[in-house]
């Protein structure tokens, strides 16, 4: 086959598949636009997930009219005039393809009036065929608008994924630019609703406070820049307290001169800053922001310009961990290992009732660690028989690491998770009463109020049916701010705000469960379950590991992580070389 050139039209679609890879791309490209035109304002709108409809629009410098036609040609840009500039990059955008790879996919309308011009203009490029510009009145910056994206394209547009989760990473993306410059004026609407506005004031935990809800933003804290940094490097930003995490890492955003990136060790840096402070699979949130000297650093690597190349990752990694670490322990309260107080009763079947209820972190930072109240278990688990039963009888020594329960079973020693055998315990009392939408609840005595973030107010109006038949009755109380008034009985919640939340969260990323019931179930359980660290009395430990014999599934819980792991009396006897 002999080579031919590939038409223009070709090269412009293959090209805008590596820039606009989803909606949520061409939104961060327009955005970063945006910033580097100086903007204090920027507004985005996306309707169908950004499929649909995406529209940005600010305030900043504008396009001259006779540059409208030259905005939407490959690699035309404004901000390098050759390969050195890159040495010194200031700006977000350098490739000048963003335009013109969202004009070869899209009905794309730019409305732009450059600063101190009498007239604005209007081009229209529908998929790639621009229109003649024409003057029109304009107020003032840019309105970028795309419609039916990928409609030209209908290989690349039915990989896309349903409305609302393209809807979610528009939202993430533009959240993460709200928290990274808080001195600009974010909005976001996705389907005609406002989701977060920030007021452009400059104060960092203000743009938290409208991106992620005030409960979050007052455990956010400023980093601490370490003492030695290195000349032209400068990390900043603002991290979780330890006792506000997540189930993903969703909420963690990263910058690298300016722009948000991936970054596999820069994340392990952050998280690793966390080491023994949070349960494992808990995430911390934040957003953080590295500087280094340009010629340091090569930002040209990716088309999407997501990924970076540090000349010392090393040095780099070690500045976020250390400013990260030096935050958390500087501010947060000294860690206290939880403890319970047994109730002095002997006889066995009240002590099968024996309240596993945990300790909870206060607003101030202490453990609360009053007497936990007798049978907040209330679902009694039926005996069980020799022949039905899933585990051997185990006996229990005692505890590891406050984490690990050990016990003794005619086969050998086991080690039982105490987190993940309450969680599975809890759920399989809940179940019952989730499928038959019966479960009991329990009034608080004082309402709750929770105001929450746009993100989780989404998945609350998406399973408030759910909620309130395993027993939650919770009431909207104006805005995005709800009233939780009965919490289901058999979880005996003391801190209903943070369970809800935690719950909500992992909704948001779909839930474990085969249903959304099932998926409640299980969060309810893991969010109210025994923690790890929890020092537990050997009388605890029994009723444990005895209501777990009980099960039907004891070896996972509703995560599907292990209860537990055994070792034979075989396998110690070779490890003590006696075998």
């Amino acid at each position: 086959m002999s080579i031919r050139r590939l038409t223009h039209d070709t090269v412009g679609k293959i090209a805008a598949g590596e820039v606009i890879e989803r909606p949520a791309a061409a939104v961060k490209e327009l955005v970063e636009n945006s910033i580097d035109a100086g903007s204090r304002r920027i507004d985005v709108a996306i309707a169908g997930g950004g499929i649909d409809l995406l529209e940005v629009r600010d305030d900043g410098r504008g396009i001259e009219f006779d540059d409208l036609m030259l905005a939407i040609e490959r690699h035309a840009t404004s901000k390098i005039d050759s390969i050195d500039d890159l040495k010194a990059l200031t700006t977000l955008g350098f490739r000048g393809e963003a335009l013109a790879s969202l004009a070869a996919v899209s009905d794309l309308r730019i409305q732009s009036v450059a600063t101190g011009a009498q007239a604005g203009g209007l081009l229209r490029v529908n998929f790639g065929e621009p229109h003649p510009p024409r003057n029109t009145a304009w107020g003032g910056g840019t309105s970028i608008v795309a419609r039916d994206l990928f409609a030209n394209l209908p290989a690349r547009r039915k990989f896309l994924r349903q409305p609302q989760t393209e809807a979610n990473y528009v939202n993430r993306m533009v959240s993460a630019y709200a928290l990274a410059y808080p001195e600009i004026a974010f909005s976001l609407e996705i389907d005609g609703k406002r989701l977060f506005a920030t007021d452009g004031g400059g104060d960092p935990v203000g743009a938290a406070v409208a991106v992620w809800g005030p409960e979050v933003a007052g455990a956010l804290l400023p980093l601490r820049v370490p003492d030695e940094m290195p000349e032209g490097f400068d990390i900043s930003g603002i991290v979780s307290l330890p006792d506000v995490d997540r189930a993903t890492r969703q909420q963690q955003f990263l910058f690298a001169q300016g722009r948000l990136i991936t970054s596999r060790q820069l994340a392990t840096a952050f998280e690793q800053a966390y080491h023994t402070l949070l349960m494992v699979g808990r995430h911390p949130i934040g957003c953080i922001q590295v500087r280094v000297p340009a010629d340091l650093i090569d930002v040209n690597v990716h088309p999407t310009k997501a990924e970076v190349r540090f000349a010392d990752e090393r040095l780099v990694f070690a500045l976020v961990q250390r400013a990260t670490r030096e935050a958390i322990i500087g501010h947060a309260p000294a860690p206290t290992i939880p403890t319970i107080v047994s109730s002095p009763l002997t006889d066995w079947t009240v002590q099968r009732r024996l309240s596993l209820a945990h300790p909870e972190w206060r607003s101030d930072g202490t453990t609360d660690t009053r007497p936990a109240p007798i049978a907040a278990i209330e679902h009694e688990l039926p005996a069980s028989d020799v022949a039905g039963r899933k585990l051997p009888v185990l006996r229990v020594l005692g505890q590891i690491a406050s984490m690990f329960i050990i016990a003794e079973g005619p086969d050998g020693m086991y080690l039982i998770d105490q987190h993940a055998a309450h969680e599975r315990i809890l759920f399989e009392a809940l179940m019952p009463g989730f499928e038959l939408r019966s479960t009991d609840k329990q009034l608080m005595l004082h309402p709750v109020q929770v105001t929450l973030t746009p993100r989780e107010w989404e998945t609350f109006l998406n399973c408030r049916d759910e909620l309130a038949a395993v027993g939650f009755d919770i009431e909207e109380f104006g805005g995005s701010t709800v009233l939780i008034r009965a919490v289901p009985v058999v979880l005996k919640i003391r801190d209903a705000a943070k369970v809800l939340q935690m719950m909500l969260d992992e909704m948001s990323q779909g839930g474990r469960g085969t249903s959304r019931l099932e998926s409640l179930a299980i969060s309810a359980a893991c969010h109210t379950s025994i923690r790890a660290g929890q020092a537990l009395s050997l009388l605890e430990m029994r009723e444990l590991v005895s209501q777990l014999e009980a099960c039907s599934s004891p070896l996972a819980c509703g995560h599907g992580r292990p209860t537990m792991l055994r070792m034979t009396a075989e396998e110690l006897e070779k490890q003590f070389s006696r075998r």
